[in-house]
């Protein structure tokens, strides 16, 4: 032996801009890293940083080039990596800002391990890695540690809404066979307190598959295989909704929060933006979710400013929301998406009057919010504690609350059960609960 020290892993930061499915698959790029790389820790210098982009809006593009120019200011000289979305679409925009060394659309992000190492094999002959402590070896533990999973079941869309081009980044809906879903939950739950189930168009699971399966199949046969403590569903489109999953089985695992793309309440504004629904089944289905159990936490998405939106479709929309038994919204103005149907329609609204829609329906989520959070004061309900800090623990009811509260021996991933003593319209206040 010569007693030379084994050279270190390289370390591989991560940024995931936009959906749940977006961190379904950075989880999945940071476990595919392979021998001698490893994922930094917060705060750690990198010698690559792996950026995974979003273009669901103009707002996720600025974000992802935020992401990388903010990269690229932190970890000087470390090589960045552009995958996601928007590295799909708009490649070009994302190789000429500064720092990045290689774009890798979403359908090429198999290819992340060889353009690492081509990468590595052609550095400077003796280059040090960056300064810091030794991390482990491969990439998987960056997965591992967290207290809630994502697992992404499904991808793409063939839905073609008008105002949409996540078809176009990721392709055709395709769904992960219905047996490797199922060991995929069962294998999440029994290292996790909770796991997040995910799918860029989840409501689609299992069409494609033969025989055919369904989303509530899916969630049912998971619940059964008793690994799952706390499984919550992400967006599903509302024509989609399983209702079978709010009984049976699966009621015991599934977190009562459940979050609707539904966009408008203006029917003529939906059929434009092609959504196949209308008000009034909306309106049907979040009172059927809103019955479902004490303090059911139900969100949707919500769009302004769509072309051809008038004032009075505006005033209907908001009316239609307001009278919904939603805790929150997501809100977003519309933007141009080169590609997109709807980038070609005339009568776009005033800036003005975007900015002012958007306002009117961030005013009434965060009031929505508030009221919700005042209906947990005096509860005793369980959290996953996802950070401690400062003898504070942090975590997420099932109804999808933020609470604080004392750690005493608390961990990540615990499960513990929290009195909630108060609010401050964002977040709850609590102590444990025994």
């Amino acid at each position: 032996m010569d007693g030379s020290a084994e050279p270190r892993a390289r370390r591989v930061a991560l940024v995931s801009l936009g959906c749940r499915v977006n961190r379904a698959d950075t989880d999945a790029l940071a476990a595919a890293l392979g021998a001698g790389f490893a994922v930094a820790g917060e705060g750690e210098p990198a010698d690559y940083v792996l950026v995974n982009t979003c273009t669901v809006t103009a707002g996720g593009d600025s974000a992802s080039r935020r992401a990388i120019r903010r990269a690229a200011r932190e970890h000087p000289g470390a090589p960045i990596l552009a995958t996601g979305c928007y590295a799909e679409l708009r490649p070009e925009a994302l190789r000429a800002l500064p720092g990045v060394a290689a774009v890798l659309g979403v359908r090429a992000q198999a290819r992340l391990p060889e353009v690492l190492a081509a990468m590595e094999r052609s550095a400077p002959a003796g280059a040090a890695p960056a300064a810091g402590s030794p991390a482990p070896a491969g990439g998987a533990a960056a997965v591992l540690d967290r207290a809630r999973a994502v697992v992404k079941v499904q991808d793409g869309c063939d839905a073609r809404c008008s105002y949409c081009v996540v078809p176009l980044a990721r392709g055709r809906s395709r769904s992960l066979a219905y047996d490797e879903a199922v060991a995929r939950l069962a294998a999440a739950g029994a290292r996790h307190a909770e796991v997040v189930l995910a799918g860029v168009h989840l409501g689609a699971y299992g069409r494609d598959l033969a025989p055919r399966r369904t989303l509530g199949e899916l969630v049912g046969a998971a619940a059964r295989s008793g690994r799952l403590r706390r499984l919550r569903l992400s967006s599903v489109e509302p024509q989609e909704f399983p209702l079978e999953v709010l009984g049976g089985e699966a009621a015991e695992a599934l977190c009562r929060h459940f979050h609707l793309p539904l966009q408008s309440g203006a029917g003529r504004v939906l059929a434009a933006m092609r959504r196949p629904y209308r008000p009034r089944q909306v309106a049907a289905l979040v009172e059927r979710l809103a019955a479902a159990g004490p303090s059911c936490c139900l969100g949707a998405d919500a769009m302004v400013g769509f072309p051809g939106e008038t004032e009075v479709e505006h005033r209907e929309s908001v009316r239609m929301l307001a009278s919904l038994p939603l805790a929150y919204l997501h809100v977003f103005a519309w933007s141009p998406r080169p590609g997109a149907e709807a980038a070609a329609l005339p009568d776009r609204v005033p800036a003005a009057a975007v900015r002012e829609r958007r306002q009117e329906l961030l005013e009434l989520s965060a009031r929505r919010w508030r009221g919700f959070l005042e209906t947990l004061v005096g509860r005793e309900l369980e959290a996953v504690v996802e950070r401690v800090e400062a003898g504070v623990a942090r975590g997420t009811t099932r109804e999808y609350a933020t609470v604080r509260w004392p750690a005493g021996r608390a961990r990540r991933g615990d499960l513990v059960r929290v009195r909630v003593t108060g609010c401050d319209g964002e977040a709850c206040a609590g102590a444990a609960a025994g």
